[in-house]
């Protein structure tokens, strides 16, 4: 097989490993509860948006076992007997433990970061820095979110982005809802519909 088929077929399988995941992503949120049980931190907290638990627990998973196989690669890298250690598996070696690191952090600001939507107003927690408040009056376009295989909403003022949300969080379906019934002068994008 030529490099050029070999490129071609790569391409391929990532296309139809996306293609599958979101399909199975796609259909579990659609059977599952669309609520969450997340206890809110402001009173008056109708409901909130966030993450479902398996997506973070899958998350710091993965992240925590890259950061035991990277240092024990980096062990086996730095005591081989017998051998000056090998430049290439030490670089893998942090290069992985570096890479859990980071998603072990991403599963932290996937914890912390929700919408939590009281009659007024939109409390956006995320990942880093404190809560702030949007106020619902201060809307004035909700955009399709394309930066998501899954599609979403995007919260816009008239000079920035106030939060987004996508299609699979937990209590979506009630955000779009919310918006429809609060500001019924704002049009949902078609792609933003809940799936």
């Amino acid at each position: 097989m030529t490099s050029a088929g070999i490129a071609i077929l790569s391409l391929v399988i990532t296309a139809v490993v996306l293609s599958v995941v979101t399909a199975v992503v796609s259909s579990l949120v659609r059977r599952s509860p669309s609520t969450t049980t997340w206890r809110a931190t402001r009173a008056g907290v109708l409901f909130v948006v966030r993450s479902r638990r398996w997506q973070r627990v899958f998350v710091r998973t993965v992240g925590i076992a890259a950061i035991v196989i990277g240092c024990f690669l980096l062990l086996v890298a730095s005591t081989a007997p017998g051998e000056s250690p090998t430049p290439g598996m030490g670089i893998a070696a942090v290069v992985m433990a570096v890479v859990g690191i980071l998603f072990v952090w991403l599963a932290h600001g996937m914890a912390r970061s929700r919408l939590e939507v009281t009659p007024d107003t939109v409390w956006v927690f995320s990942a880093v820095g404190a809560p702030r408040a949007v106020a619902v009056g201060d809307i004035t376009a909700l955009k399709p979110l394309a930066s998501n295989n899954y599609g979403g909403v995007v919260a816009r003022s008239a000079t920035k982005r106030l939060f987004h949300a996508s299609r699979i969080l937990l209590g979506y379906p009630q955000l779009i809802e919310f918006l429809r019934t609060r500001r019924p002068d704002l049009q949902i994008p078609d792609a933003s519909w809940p799936l």
